[in-house]
């Protein structure tokens, strides 16, 4: 499996590159890195090219260097990474904090972006009811911020070894900032929702039924300016349904990149 750094950001991929066909970017939340997407690469790198790359701070990447404006930095991640690895489009899918680069990379760089797959996430959207619900769940937080909300109660019970391999993801990145956390949701950083209108690809959002960080009723409508939106709700899932439900993620996944 291919893996590389390029300007302090770590990645990884595998397969191909298809001239014919969007590659498959996935862009991790505040609890994992690169490595959360490992049921997502085993499922779909067999037919599709596929690239993971861990968000600046986290994993094997560099912080966002001082004085660089983060909206900036991250678009910029994301299109070093698929420059890197020969990619001209990509169907990209983000979870939780990987949502805030994603709407920026396809308002900013639409010629990079075939489809846009949300899942559990604000994404950086001035939607006042996402926004609500992320104030309360911060009181439910740890020292680990969203992370520690990541997984049901339900998974951790049932699957307490991969509930364990979930923690040792998170661990590979430095704790939280709590300045990062506050510059994500300045009014500065955040994307009103008519201008989702100028996004004329695809958008899907996935929600998880029992999502604690953002339910899906915090979340319902919030695409609703862009030119084609479908929302899909994976039934007992929580904020990580790419993790605990890999194969009913996966189908819903496969459905919205048809």
């Amino acid at each position: 499996m291919p893996t590389g750094s390029t300007n302090g950001i770590a990645w990884i991929a595998a397969g191909t590159p298809d001239p014919e066909r969007p590659s498959l970017l996935f862009i991790h939340g505040a609890g994992g890195n690169s490595s959360a997407w490992w049921q997502q690469f085993h499922a779909f790198s067999a037919h599709r090219h596929v690239v993971a790359y861990d968000l600046a701070g986290f994993g094997q990447s560099a912080p966002v260097p001082i004085g660089i404006d983060l909206s900036v930095a991250m678009v910029g991640a994301a299109v070093d990474v698929l420059a890197a690895c020969g990619v001209g489009r990509a169907d990209v899918v983000c979870q939780s904090l990987g949502g805030w680069t994603g709407v920026r990379l396809a308002l900013a760089r639409p010629d990079l972006v075939s489809r846009l797959v949300l899942c559990c996430t604000l994404a950086g959207i001035a939607h006042p009811p996402g926004l609500v619900a992320f104030q309360k769940a911060t009181s439910r937080m740890d020292a680990r911020g969203p992370a520690s909300l990541g997984l049901t109660p339900a998974f951790e019970l049932a699957e307490p070894a991969k509930a364990r391999l979930y923690r040792q993801i998170g661990a590979a990145s430095p704790p939280p900032d709590p300045a990062l956390g506050a510059a994500l949701f300045a009014a500065s950083m955040l994307v009103p929702p008519a201008a989702l209108s100028a996004i004329k690809v695809p958008m899907r959002l996935i929600m998880g039924e029992d999502d604690p960080i953002w339910p899906p009723a915090s979340l319902t409508g919030m695409l609703s300016h862009g030119a084609d939106v479908a929302e899909h709700t994976i039934p007992a899932a929580g904020h990580s349904p790419y993790f605990e439900q890999p194969d009913a993620f996966n189908q819903v996944l496969a459905a919205c990149l048809a």
